[in-house]
């Protein structure tokens, strides 16, 4: 048997192995940081929700104010004009004015009422929130319980993290990007030659690498695949030890000596 193939096909996964190797220096960063900007996304709505309400209270409150302020001057007014009236007549059409004019400003007292009790309720709620989190029941806290300094400091928080997270993922990807921008040049090098000298064995080694699978090739480690810890058959110990290679038929994976990554790593890259 040429064993010049699978040894090209060793190569080709030890390099790949020195990528993820690599590579698994930064895994997990990008999605912690993709969860903590979304949790910094959720806080920073509740936060901009909450001011939104304020906001639109203060505009209600002004503007009702401002509707009472103007109704109490036209009944100054109409009880003004009310001491100058010719006759009942002009009398009782000022005092019906004077009577709408109450309505208005009892209608907009009113409204501030509901205001003032909103706010007193959302205080309330917080106050709860507040007493959950002294007593560690988070799990109970409903948004609207969580205090506004709370979430504050939770934003706080959360900027802080991502920012780190994002600094200490950057220094990772800088400090290895030379190494591997010439591995993945190394291993397209690699690959242009086993597509040349072993076509269906890179064929095989794609199809494994397309699903979920890190590693086509894998050792034999005590009589088993490495990959998923089957035992491979005894008349085929003897093909790996002498350079050849079996096909697991459990996972699939191709299934080698480890002196052919040994010698693979002994290789200049």
């Amino acid at each position: 048997m040429d064993h010049t193939k699978i040894n090209l096909i060793v190569r080709l996964q030890h390099i790949d192995n020195l990528i993820e190797s690599i590579m698994s220096l930064q895994k997990g960063l990008p999605e912690e940081i993709a969860a903590l900007e979304e949790d910094l996304a959720f806080t920073a709505r509740q936060i901009e929700a909450r001011k939104k309400i304020s906001e639109e209270h203060l505009k209600l409150r002004e503007r009702l104010n401002s509707t009472i302020n103007d109704c109490k001057e036209k009944i100054r007014t109409f009880k003004e004009k009310q001491t100058l009236a010719r006759n009942n007549k002009e009398y009782d059409a000022l005092s019906k004015q004077i009577e709408y004019e109450e309505k208005e400003i009892a209608q907009a007292e009113i409204r501030l009422q509901d205001i003032a009790q909103a706010e007193h309720h959302a205080q309330e709620l917080q106050k709860k929130g507040r007493d959950l989190i002294a007593e560690n029941r988070y799990d109970e806290i409903s948004e609207e319980m969580m205090p506004d300094d709370v979430l504050q400091q939770q934003l706080h928080d959360l900027t802080e993290q991502v920012r780190l997270k994002k600094e200490e993922l950057d220094s990772i990807v800088i400090e290895t990007a030379e190494e591997v921008t010439q591995l993945r040049e190394t291993l397209e090098s690699q690959r242009s030659v086993v597509a040349k000298e072993a076509k269906r064995l890179l064929d095989k080694y794609d199809h494994l690498k397309s699903g979920s699978l890190q590693n086509a090739v894998v050792k034999l480690d005590r009589h088993a695949c490495s990959g998923c810890n089957t035992r491979v058959p005894t008349n085929r110990h003897t093909l790996i030890v002498q350079g050849g290679f079996y096909v697991c038929e459990s996972c699939g994976r191709i299934v080698v000596h480890e002196r052919l990554f040994d010698e693979a790593a002994a290789e200049k890259h």
